[in-house]
Formats: structure tokens, C-alpha cells, sequence
């Protein structure tokens, strides 16, 4: 039996679909995946990604994609509620699940689907994978994970200047648009307060993002913080996280993928509702480990403490203030050192903050 998974979008939401892919090969499925060009690279790999198609823009691509997967698989299961991997799905498969939208211009991949559910407002994207499990009649796997080899742990550790068993706190400062940004001076002013405790740090970056990341190591003693930009494969960077003391990051897709581990992780989030999209805590069994806000501006799941802005407007939805991306955003800008400081120290001491 061949199953593809369609997730036409973002990094993270490739990631976040993994349960569904786990699903369907422990239920002897043959797993292939069909998503959006350059998000593939986070689940090479992996036993439940056996061929990865990566669909360009363009109505060429659809044709061409179509001519390829044609009639191909037993079932699709899609993720991408656009047209274009749908029109793919509904070509490639005998049989399409499908996550959808309820809009009237929406109604034809409703009908022509062979069973879809449709979006609340008020479920994490992962049980949207999990509902759509249950509803195909496999058994539910609710399980965020990428699975690292010896080989890669074996090059991760070579790799590290203090090996992979000295204590460190995994930092990740860079998200892809601006509005998810804290500054880099708060992240100066973290790192060396990390530092100043005594603990090793690891920075990871994009390959563009390295003389930034520079930048925000400071006055760091060279044999206390390392910097991989773009030095490592997916595969390594879940081991570099499963292997620290601490992550700290903000609303991106390495930040899922530290929380997959199980590794404590501390979560910068900006305009984004973590009810839909905060880290999710592996195993959870209900809608969202998550409210949209806290009147705290912290809210505590399994191994994820999530730190929001305290306005009134969080979370906003929108892509920053100006509602863009290349936007600021005036509930991170206004989020303080002290706060995240002193989250940050409570669990290097063993302490998880009250939600």
C-alpha cells in the first residue's frame, strides 16, 4: 500500500504533519510526501518519508508533478487546503483525505474528496493531523519527532568543541520574517547572563544569518559559545536539542523541532495564537495544550513554558503591527531581558515557572 502526504507550505508545517506519516507506516503504509520547495530537507531521512516531491510554483509544475504521480497511491491525505495540491492529490491517488476550508469557492474539494474535516478556531494544527487519522481508521499517533542515526550524532558530536555531554543551553535568535524577531541586544544581554552562570552555549543560525549571529555573541569567550550556521542537518540539529540542558527560541520551526524532543524549551512567541501553532507537547490528547494568552504572559505545557507579549491585542494574528511580515511587532519589541532572564534561570536551576 502507498500513501502520500501533501503539506504544501511551511518548514514547520511539514514537521507538525509527521504524526500522520507515522500513522500510516505503522499501518504498512509505503510513505511519500508531496510539499512546497526547500521544506522537504526537515524530514529526509526518515523511515515515513520515503520520496519526497517538492511541487514549484506554477501551473507547469502541476502538470508535470500530475504526469509523475498519476494514479500512484492508494491514498493521499492533505494537509494544504490551496488548489494546486489538491488538483495533484485528487490525480495521484485513488482515494483523497483532506483538510479543508469551509468557504463556498472551497466546495469542490469538498466533493470531490472521499472524507475531509474542516478548520475551528480553537485546535492545534497537530490535532487537525490526529483528527484526520481517526477519520481514515488508522490508530491515532500524536507524536512530533525526527528520528537522528549514529552517524549523525556521530558527526554532531565531532563537531562540537566540548563533545555532545557538557552541559549547554541551545539558543536559535532567528526566525524567517522580521515580526517574529526579539532584539538582538535582549539576546546579547541573555547570552551573557547564560554565560556569566557558567553554562556552555550553542547558537544555531541559517548560513546568511552567521555574521548576525556573531554579532549577537558578543563579548562571549570563544570557548564558551560554538555557532552552527547552517552546519547541520535536520537530523543533527533534533540531536543538539534533545542533548541540551535548555532551548531558547522563538515562533519557528526549530523551536517545534526542539519541543519534539522533549528537551526543556523556553518559546518567544510574537503575534502568532499558540493555540493553533505553540510547540506541542508529544503525547497531549486534547485539542491544544494551549490557550491564546495568559493573563501571565506565560503558559506552561509538558516541557514547553511559552512566553508571551502582555498587550491586550495578543495574539493578533496579523503579521506583525503593520500587518506584514517584514513588520515589527510591539508585543515582542516591548518583551524585556528581566522577563526571559529570569525564566531562563529558573530552569537552568531545575525550577519550571507556574503558568
Amino acid at each position: 500500500m502507498r500513501a502520500l502526504v501533501v503539506v504544501c507550505r511551511y518548514l514547520g508545517d511539514v514537521l507538525l504533519a509527521t504524526p500522520l506519516a507515522k500513522s500510516l507506516e505503522a499501518s504498512g503504509y509505503e510513505v511519500d510526501w508531496l510539499v512546497a520547495p526547500g521544506t522537504g530537507s526537515i524530514i529526509e531521512g526518515q523511515s515515513y518519508a520515503r520520496h519526497i516531491y517538492s511541487l514549484e510554483p506554477g501551473i507547469s509544475s502541476v502538470w508535470n508533478t500530475t504526469r509523475k504521480l498519476w494514479k500512484q497511491y492508494d491514498l493521499a491525505c492533505v494537509l494544504t487546503g490551496s488548489d494546486r495540491p489538491m488538483l495533484v492529490s485528487l490525480a495521484a491517488a485513488k482515494k483523497t483525505h483532506a483538510l479543508l476550508p469551509t468557504r463556498a469557492q472551497d466546495s469542490w474539494k469538498r466533493l470531490m474528496s472521499s472524507s475531509w474535516i474542516g478548520y475551528d478556531s480553537e485546535s492545534h494544527v497537530v490535532n487537525y493531523s490526529v483528527k484526520l487519522q481517526e477519520l481514515i481508521g488508522l490508530t491515532p499517533c500524536r507524536d512530533v519527532d525526527i528520528h537522528w542515526s549514529a552517524d549523525d550524532l556521530h558527526g554532531l558530536t565531532e563537531a562540537m568543541k566540548w563533545g555532545i555531554n557538557t552541559p549547554y543551553v541551545h539558543i536559535h535568535p532567528f526566525a524567517r520574517w522580521p515580526y517574529k524577531l526579539w532584539s538582538d541586544e535582549k539576546w546579547q544581554q541573555l547570552i551573557m547572563a547564560i554565560h556569566n552562570e557558567g553554562m556552555k552555549i550553542v547558537m544555531t543560525a541559517a548560513p546568511e544569518e552567521s555574521e548576525q549571529a556573531k554579532k549577537i555573541a558578543g563579548a562571549v569567550p570563544e570557548d564558551a559559545i560554538q555557532i552552527f550556521a547552517g552546519a547541520l542537518n535536520w537530523r543533527q540539529l533534533a540531536a543538539l536539542s534533545g542533548h541540551a540542558k535548555l532551548y531558547v527560541g522563538l515562533d519557528t520551526a526549530n523551536t517545534h523541532l526542539a519541543a519534539s524532543t522533549g528537551v526543556s524549551t523556553i518559546a518567544v512567541f510574537g503575534p502568532t495564537n499558540p493555540q493553533i501553532w505553540g510547540p506541542w507537547v508529544n503525547g497531549f490528547k486534547d485539542r491544544s495544550p494551549y490557550q491564546p494568552a495568559a493573563a501571565s504572559g506565560v503558559q506552561v505545557a509538558g516541557n514547553i513554558t511559552l512566553v508571551q507579549g502582555l498587550q491586550d491585542c495578543v495574539p493578533c494574528q496579523f503579521e506583525g503591527c503593520e500587518r506584514n511580515r517584514q513588520s515589527y511587532s510591539a508585543c515582542l519589541d516591548s518583551l524585556g531581558f528581566d522577563r526571559i532572564w529570569n525564566i531562563v534561570n529558573q530552569h537552568m536551576h531545575g525550577v519550571t515557572p507556574n503558568d
